[in-house]
């Protein structure tokens, strides 16, 4: 989107300037007040949620929203709507029958907060260090965690946990496909599968060590990146494809940069283009028979951490989180790695999610 962020947006406890500045990044001062947050009734599809993950152990995660309808930026819609902090580390969110589901990481809950007002519908305690959600139906959703050795299956209407299948090892991202989830395992080298109309796991899949991102492209074959510098053994990384048929590993690629930390797989909305941080942003087409040996964009110092992709308007956003206490900076590229614009957000920005209609 060739929107580029020179518009300047004013802080939620802010009001409105009506005038924005067009030209610089130069912030608009005006004295602080408790306004309300001011939406129309499509905003929440209209716009970008920012997921601030906030420090550990100091409860300052936020939501952020960048309104397209009135070109607006939020530097928070929870607090101010509920008047309480969102709680300590918000890992990721999930927009589902008119809901917003934000996983609090730390603090062991989900918060389900209404998409217009943003004030809160429920909260839902019980589990251990919850990470995503995937909606299976109208009826349950399944919910990954980092300590549990379990997956947590809820009741979207009763909202409460209703039973666990258990696991071995910290459950990451998942994936429904032909009726099957498939859950990566951050301490294991295979992926789960469970049967959705049975909540049972019917088989694992052998993978490299420590599959975390896992997603489909445009014929919905499975691509997963495996590794992580902290758990594993042998400090490799890969991006492989299964074969969901004969539930195996058809294609493997070892990434052999200088400074291998990679994470944030993410794919193009045509699903032929596979994109990840290591330490630069790369991307690669999916028919690739090598991996890219140059990156996208640079990080050129920066600390890249969260990444996800603009579907609607071809673009990658990246944030640097610099020392992990600061504000973050939110970077965004379009395909060629031309930048197209830049803003500050909250801290430890960790992914995005783009919500159009």
């Amino acid at each position: 989107m060739k929107f580029s962020f020179k518009i300047i947006f004013v802080p939620l406890i802010q009001f409105f300037v009506q005038l924005f500045c067009l030209s610089t990044f130069t912030s608009c001062e005006k004295e602080p007040n408790k306004s309300q947050i001011i939406l129309q009734n499509d905003s929440t599809t209209n716009g970008v949620f920012i997921i601030n993950e906030g420090n550990f152990q100091q409860a300052n995660a936020s939501l952020g929203f960048i309104n397209y309808t009135n070109n607006i930026k939020y530097d928070d819609v929870f607090e101010p709507s509920n008047g309480r902090e969102l709680g300590d580390v918000l890992q990721s969110m999930t927009i589902y029958k008119n809901k917003i589901y934000l996983v609090v990481n730390n603090s062991g809950i989900i918060e389900i907060i209404h998409p217009q007002t943003f004030k809160s519908i429920a909260s839902i305690s019980g589990f251990r260090s919850p990470r995503y959600l995937l909606p299976i139906d109208s009826n349950k959703a399944y919910v990954s965690d980092l300590y549990d050795n379990a997956i947590s299956v809820l009741d979207l209407n009763s909202k409460q946990i209703v039973k666990k299948i258990p696991l071995i090892g910290w459950s990451e991202e998942m994936i429904s496909l032909n009726g099957n989830t498939y859950v990566t395992n951050m301490r294991k080298n295979f992926i789960s599968v469970i049967d959705n109309s049975t909540d049972a796991i019917v088989d694992t899949i052998t993978t490299p060590f420590a599959p975390k991102n896992i997603l489909l492209d445009s014929a919905n074959r499975i691509w997963i990146l495996c590794g992580d510098n902290v758990s594993s053994i042998d400090n490799k990384y890969f991006i492989v494809r299964l074969d969901s048929l004969n539930e195996n590993v058809e294609i493997k690629f070892e990434i052999k940069t200088t400074n291998v930390s990679a994470n944030k797989l993410r794919i193009n909305k045509d699903g032929n283009t596979l994109f990840w941080i290591d330490k630069d942003v790369f991307k690669m087409s999916i028919y690739s028979k090598v991996l890219p040996t140059q990156p996208i964009v640079y990080s050129n110092g920066k600390s890249f951490y969260g990444l996800n992709i603009d579907l609607k308007f071809k673009e990658i956003w990246v944030s640097d989180v610099k020392d992990f206490n600061s504000n973050s900076d939110v970077f965004q590229y379009d395909f060629s790695g031309n930048l197209r614009g830049s803003f500050t957000a909250g801290k430890i920005t960790g992914d995005f999610y783009f919500s159009y209609k």
